[in-house]
């Protein structure tokens, strides 16, 4: 489930809800925690994505677009 980061912008409050796509589009989590008020504004973060590491065996091309993917 999707991670929504927000600051208040009355009280200056960050907070962060976790809701499904179709409840953020339908306006959910809009409302600050800490004193009630509807004026948020949604911050933007960056997300760190792990991956697996591949040999390369037999002389292919290794890293992202290279070699044999997944069939």
């Amino acid at each position: 489930m999707p991670r929504y980061e927000f600051t208040c912008q009355e009280c200056t409050a960050p907070y962060e809800v976790r809701l499904t796509m179709s409840e953020y589009s339908a306006g959910a989590g809009r409302t600050c925690p800490a004193c009630g008020s509807g004026r948020v504004e949604r911050r933007f973060t960056t997300v760190n994505v792990l991956t697996g590491s591949r040999s390369s065996g037999g002389g292919g091309s290794s890293g992202c677009g290279g070699g044999s993917g997944f069939t």
